[in-house]
């Protein structure tokens, strides 16, 4: 691995804006879509209609999803946390939802109905315990019902369907229109720009502190209009704020299928990295490894994330950053070493930086990779910029001497990159075993 990097730093931006497409409108209502049931023991939950898009999340047998769109073989669906998906159509099965009816449940408790899916949210009146209640979509743990003309929601666990449906007899326009002010509200994950337009170069009306609290108007693709507690308004991007109802977001991860993995494939476009005695470039091998490593990962239900998908530059410090938006459960950033005289070193090393958060990872890493064929250096504190600046446990490995004839035979042999991908989830596998997670 190249010790100095001449890097683009907007190349992410890209990346991360498509990870977070949450829906603005929680308090939409959706009488008139269709449900569905998962049917698979576990559903992954897409970024787009296909199986080349990034899992997002997963859905365990028997959930049911409200479906909002579709495309080809593919439904777009509404998640919990206001967030939107695509998932497979042949792993779920319809529900035999109608458009003009809901589900009819008794409150077994007198419960609060507020403007939207929160418990800060306004409170829009009460409801008796037995009450009778018509239900219009479910979304996490709150429920949409039928209320007053209009639309509010109540609490889901103090809810007992009766089995029974019944005609919706409010109409569509009434609905949304009585649902129209619950705006939602976000808070910024980090300081950021309120801007005039939507996008990275628009003006930049202000600048917001962390945690800030804003009131969505609208929403321009992966940009928010917003409006802040003095009446100012703008826009910010999607991926730097969280909604009342992410909370799980934060969540640490206690199985690799519950976790949020960043892979990072060293260099790119003219970052060439180190070479082969052959002139071959490190780029190419990193991101040929890390794409097996993502895939014996996905297989494995984890949701993963890559710096880089292709041949392209990417900036160093926009790799820790991405994973500390994402709250990620580990990054891994995947290199090849180099010595100044060729054929002088063999072996593969895993490198941390901080004890406290990276050995762990590093250990278990180093341990599951012990009997790759090319020999285990062992574990190492590394001063990377991609280790230093990271708040998520991170490890690099370095796997291999690509200036090695010997170790170079390994490392662009795709059984090589098989063995790395498959060692790699067995050490994380093992890592949250032990209870090792944030």
């Amino acid at each position: 691995m190249k010790k100095t990097l001449r890097l683009n730093r907007w190349a992410l931006v890209g990346i991360t804006a498509a990870l977070l497409g949450i829906s603005v409108l929680s308090t939409t209502v959706l009488a008139n879509t269709d449900t569905i049931g998962v049917k698979a023991d576990v559903l992954n939950v897409r970024l787009g209609p296909g199986l080349s898009y990034n899992v997002m999340g997963q859905m365990q047998k028997g959930s049911t999803l409200t479906v909002i769109g579709q495309k080809n073989s593919w439904y777009q669906v509404r998640l919990a946390g206001n967030k939107i998906g695509w998932v497979a159509s042949w792993l779920v099965e319809h529900n035999a939802a109608t458009t003009t009816n809901a589900s009819v449940a008794l409150a077994s408790t007198s419960l609060t109905v507020r403007q939207y899916g929160s418990s800060t949210a306004k409170q829009l009146g009460t409801l008796a315990a037995g009450s009778s209640v018509k239900i219009l979509y479910t979304q996490g743990n709150w429920s949409q019902i039928e209320y007053k003309g209009g639309a509010g929601w109540v609490h889901s666990n103090y809810l007992t369907k009766t089995g029974q449906t019944a005609a919706v007899t409010t109409s569509q326009s009434q609905l949304s229109s009585a649902t129209a002010s619950a705006n939602l509200k976000v808070r910024t994950n980090t300081a950021t720009n309120l801007r005039d337009t939507g996008g990275i170069n628009a003006s930049i009306v202000a600048k917001l502190a962390n945690n800030t609290e804003l009131t969505v108007l609208s929403q321009d693709g992966d940009w928010y209009r917003v409006r802040t507690s003095t009446g100012k308004t703008g826009f910010v991007a999607s991926w730097v704020v969280s909604t009342p109802s992410n909370g799980s977001t934060n969540k640490a991860a206690t199985s690799l299928a519950e976790a949020t993995i960043v892979i990072d494939p060293g260099h790119g476009g003219s970052d060439v990295g180190a070479s082969s005695t052959s002139g071959k470039y490190e780029k190419t091998y990193t991101l040929e490894t890390a794409d097996k490593i993502a895939s014996q990962l996905r297989a494995a239900g984890a949701n993963v994330v890559m710096t880089r998908t292709t041949d392209t530059f990417v900036d160093l410090s926009p790799r820790p950053t991405l994973a500390a938006k994402l709250h990620a459960d580990a990054f891994i950033s995947i290199h090849f070493d180099s010595t100044s005289s060729a054929n002088s070193a063999s072996g593969h090393t895993t490198y941390y930086y901080s004890k406290t958060k990276d050995l762990a990872l590093a250990n278990a890493l180093s341990k599951a990779t012990s009997s790759l064929p090319v020999s285990s250096r062992g574990v190492a504190f590394g001063n990377y910029e991609v280790l230093r600046d990271n708040t998520q446990p991170s490890v690099l490995l370095e796997l291999g001497y690509i200036n090695s004839k010997t170790d170079f035979t390994h490392i662009s042999s795709s059984s090589y990159q098989e063995k790395v991908a498959a060692d790699v989830r067995a050490g994380l596998n093992q890592y949250f075993a032990a209870g090792n997670h944030q």
